[in-house]
């Protein structure tokens, strides 16, 4: 009987200690490359865009608006503090106004809100109306107005008498263009000091119609 013999093996023998081995370029092998470094790049700037369209979203139309200032002095030195549209004006916000114009009006700390009117009923342009009272005297109000709203991006059109509800008194009116694609329009209405000494004050926020 003939007994098999063992197939010669085609596998080198491993190298010695003391060889030196050498690569062969006919028969590389390639690590495959990680693909975690650039694919956590891609996320990271897929993340970035997204917080940028959050962030320009909050500040052309929705989100919750943030009142850039907490205080401001106005011309005879008395340092006012304020209090956000998004609290003074709660009455009359629904889904309008829009979120940069809220974060753009104040009123000063400590005024009460006594009534608002909402003359639009959701059926036209925005137009509704919040009345206060304020421990400062009447100019002062005018004045804060004067200098409050400049700074938070909006154009003064008028100062002179005005006329709000069928109460009359001193008017600081401005505008402002907003991201929803409509300019808008505040009207303070500053009335007398009463002989209680608190002043009477109305504020008019309006969206113009396309046509103005």
């Amino acid at each position: 009987m003939t007994i098999p013999t063992e197939a010669p093996s085609h596998r080198p023998d491993p190298p010695s200690e003391d060889e030196e081995t050498s690569v062969d370029p006919e028969h590389r092998v390639y690590q495959r490359v990680s693909l975690r470094g650039p694919a956590s790049i891609v996320l990271g700037i897929a993340a970035f865009i997204l917080v940028g369209g959050i962030t320009a979203s909050i500040l052309t139309g929705g989100g919750n608006p943030v009142l850039s200032l907490h205080s401001i002095r106005i011309p005879d030195g008395t340092v006012v503090q304020l209090t956000p549209a998004t609290t003074a004006l709660k009455p009359i916000i629904s889904s309008e106004p829009p979120a940069d114009i809220l974060a753009a009006l104040a009123v000063p700390v400590g005024s009460v809100s006594h009534h608002f009117v909402n003359i639009d009923q959701n059926q036209v342009q925005y137009d509704r109306t919040v009345s206060f009272t304020t421990g400062l005297s009447s100019d002062q109000v005018v004045d804060f107005y004067r200098t409050l709203l400049p700074r938070l991006g909006w154009s003064i059109l008028y100062q002179g008498q005005g006329t709000s509800n069928g109460v009359s008194g001193t008017e600081v009116l401005a505008r402002r263009g907003s991201g929803d694609g409509f300019y808008w329009e505040v009207g303070a209405v500053v009335s007398p000091a009463t002989n209680s000494g608190v002043t009477p004050f109305t504020l008019v926020l309006f969206e113009q119609s396309s046509e103005e």
